[in-house]
């Protein structure tokens, strides 16, 4: 990760992610955890990061339904 391709994907990897915490924070409303301890925080994020991925799987499982319905009335 020494070379300048490396560094590159690393830039890269962090616009990525902070899309993601902005999405949970901001549009999700999770800014504090409402567990305590590690394993409780750990188990809060991953429901959080859970949640976002089926709530993302959704909208893409409904906007192929409706291509494939427009696809038919065509």
């Amino acid at each position: 990760m020494g070379c300048e391709e490396g560094k590159g994907l690393c830039r890269q990897r962090s616009i990525q992610v902070e899309g993601a915490f902005g999405i949970l924070k901001q549009d999700r409303g999770m800014t504090r955890f409402r567990r305590r301890g590690l394993k409780g925080v750990k188990m809060e994020f991953l429901l959080n990061c859970l949640g976002l991925n089926l709530y993302k799987y959704h909208l893409f499982w409904l906007k192929q339904r409706a291509n494939n319905l427009m696809g038919k009335l065509n």
